[in-house]
């Protein structure tokens, strides 16, 4: 710690050797002065520039130089005892005494002049010229008078008897403690002031704070380099404009933060926000933040890098479009899921939603604002998913990144991992997976050391999984470890009544990517949506919708529905439509149009219009159980 630096003036030799003495005990640097009253204030000056954190001095020099000095200025008292052994001292000149003093008058001197049967006069003097009149005028009045260095000094000019007040060791020892203490707080709150200037100058938005006149009480350096004000630019005019922004003066008056306004300033655009500052229930100023849109936009595009690399869950359960029981039943049960950190095996065809529902699970769930890491396993070589999935070291193999990389598992820890199509792994990193799941650990590529992890894995896939266990393409172990919470979501198929819905969902979003206005598709043709199977679940009926909207224009057109209607119904995979298609007459030779309903198809789907979509109802009118109708609508026929 640096040397406690201190300054001590008094014309008094006998004090200032006491105090150098005491200085040099405690280790302290000393600057020493004779002089008092007004010759001490150029000294008191000098001290402050070469570094005194504190002065030491008596009486009227003590107050003369805290006039003119920033710094602490610590005055030795005197008690009224110090004045009575003066006093005692004094009746020997003789019994009528003057006291020059330089402070408030002292109390308990009635006492002493009744104690030595004396007549104490005392007189508060000001400066050295006030000294100088009021001895002057003194010396044919009093026997002697009781004062300091300066004070004696004027005595024996006029020839008048006097006796020294001085400040006891003990005195001094405390002056010099209590200029310690003073300049150990005030480094202390140095160091405070520093720390929150290296914080403010630290942030990236400029900061500007003001009373409740407009008046600039701080600013940060962002401030003055986005306002473009240097040192000797007070800026008062454009910090003027910035207090006088309604958005601030709203602030104030409401004692509530205003927060990212978008402003003009200077011609360049800012986004805002003012903070009121309020005590004790008043605003007693606000503090502003400002940040360049450029610099925003900037930023956001780092922030969507981030999110496009898939480290956050977007979806929730809400975007789940559905009124059929069968959703209704799988969402119930996901949330109930979503609180547990098991592990979740999630079945369902292509397009079903498998990676929503993943992501609705995350976000349910208490790990929402941890990361989410998705990845879709039969994307990747096996080599690169399982660098992918584990991390590797530098080194590990040919084009491996300097400093080695971490695996998913590990970015994604404290978090979720969403494994898609799982079942298109290796059997080599089946078996990695597996020690993942059992020990909840893992060890990059090259590496010779665990990283443990605390991870919630989710899989998904769209095939009969255990088809795939029975085959030993996929391991039975495995499947175990993953098959603790099970989800299927069902086919778009057998949610029929969800279709419609849907549909007005799809084309609800598209016009508002596009700003153009939806329209309704008839109810007739809704239900021709519903007798479809739809293969390629909600994400080809989405696919129909975005076609059928923007080749339409402003209104719905059925021709170009039945057209759209019609390519479903061509490319049905034989397995679904095993209906020939015939070539159309005069047509080009392997030309097919798009084939007719059969009539069977036709009276299902009369009985199921007129049975509101009432399944048992239309299965009933046709004679045939509610199975075989299940069949029919699935084969297409």
């Amino acid at each position: 710690m640096e040397r406690i630096k201190i300054g001590i003036i008094c014309a008094s030799q006998a004090l200032v050797d006491t105090a150098r003495a005491i200085a040099e005990q405690k280790d302290l640097e000393v600057a020493i002065a004779y002089a008092g009253l007004d010759a001490a204030v150029p000294i008191a000056e000098s001290m402050e520039r070469e570094g005194a954190e504190a002065i030491i001095a008596r009486g009227g020099t003590a107050r003369m130089a805290r006039e003119h000095v920033r710094i602490p200025v610590i005055c030795l008292p005197q008690s009224a005892t110090d004045i009575m052994a003066c006093m005692k001292e004094a009746s020997i000149y003789g019994k009528n005494i003057l006291y020059i003093s330089y402070q408030e008058t002292i109390s308990g001197l009635d006492f002493i002049e009744e104690l030595l049967g004396c007549k104490l006069t005392q007189m508060i003097c000001r400066d050295e010229e006030d000294l100088e009149r009021i001895i002057s005028a003194a010396c044919n009045q009093f026997d002697v008078v009781i004062g300091g260095s300066s004070t004696i000094r004027v005595a024996k000019k006029y020839g008048m008897s006097f006796v020294e007040t001085i400040s006891p060791e003990e005195v001094i020892r405390s002056g010099i403690d209590n200029a310690v203490s003073v300049i150990t707080a005030n480094r202390q709150e140095q160091k405070k002031a520093m720390d929150f200037r290296c914080i403010v100058d630290s942030v990236s938005e400029g900061v500007v704070s003001f009373d409740t006149t407009g008046k600039m009480t701080n600013i940060n350096n962002a401030a003055k380099a986005l306002l473009k004000l240097d040192d000797r630019d007070d800026g008062d005019e454009t910090i003027g404009r910035l207090f006088k922004k309604p958005s601030l003066a709203r602030a104030v008056k409401t004692q509530k933060p205003v927060l990212d306004r978008v402003e003009d300033l200077n011609d360049e655009k800012y986004v805002f926000s003012h903070i009121p500052i309020i005590l004790n229930g008043r605003t007693t100023g606000c503090v502003t933040t400002f940040k360049a849109v450029s610099n925003v936009i900037r930023v956001e595009s780092e922030v969507r890098k981030s999110l496009s690399r898939g480290f956050t869950a977007k979806y929730t359960f809400n975007d789940f479009i559905h009124r059929s029981k069968a959703m209704a039943e799988l969402i119930a049960r996901a949330k109930q899921f979503a609180s547990s950190r098991s592990t979740i095996l999630i079945i369902g065809e292509t397009g079903t939603g498998k990676e929503i529902l993943a992501q609705s699970i995350h976000n349910w769930s208490p790990l929402a604002h941890n990361p989410f890491v998705s990845i879709n396993c039969a994307a990747l070589s096996e080599q690169l998913l399982e660098s992918e999935l584990f991390g590797y070291e530098e080194g590990a193999f040919t084009g491996s990144k300097k400093g080695g990389k971490p695996g998913l598992f590990e970015i994604s820890h404290t978090g979720t991992i969403f494994l898609d199509e799982i079942t298109s792994t290796s059997q080599r990193v089946q078996r990695h997976l597996l020690r993942v799941l059992q020990e909840r650990e893992v060890m990059r590529i090259g590496a010779d050391r665990i990283v443990p992890v605390s991870v919630r894995v989710i899989a998904a896939s769209n095939d009969n999984i255990e088809k795939e266990v029975y085959s030993g393409a996929f391991r039975e172990d495995l499947f175990f470890r993953l098959n603790i919470l099970r989800i299927r979501i069902p086919a778009l198929r057998e949610r029929l009544e969800d279709i419609p819905l849907l549909v007005e969902h799809f084309i609800g979003t598209l016009s508002r990517e596009s700003r153009r206005q939806p329209f309704r598709i008839p109810h007739k043709y809704l239900a021709k949506l519903q007798l479809y199977p739809w293969p390629g679940n909600v994400r080809q009926l989405r696919n129909f919708a975005e076609r059928l909207y923007l080749l339409s224009g402003l209104e719905f057109k059925a021709e170009l529905f039945d057209e759209l209607y019609s390519e479903l119904i061509q490319f049905l995979p034989p397995s679904i439509c095993p209906t020939p298609r015939p070539v159309v007459s005069g047509g080009m030779e392997g030309t097919h149009p798009a084939p007719r309903i059969s009539g069977e198809s036709e009276r299902i789907r009369r009985a199921i219009e007129t049975s509101n979509y009432n399944k048992s109802a239309a299965a009933r009118k046709l004679g045939i159980s509610r199975t075989t109708l299940w069949k029919k609508l699935k084969s297409g026929r």
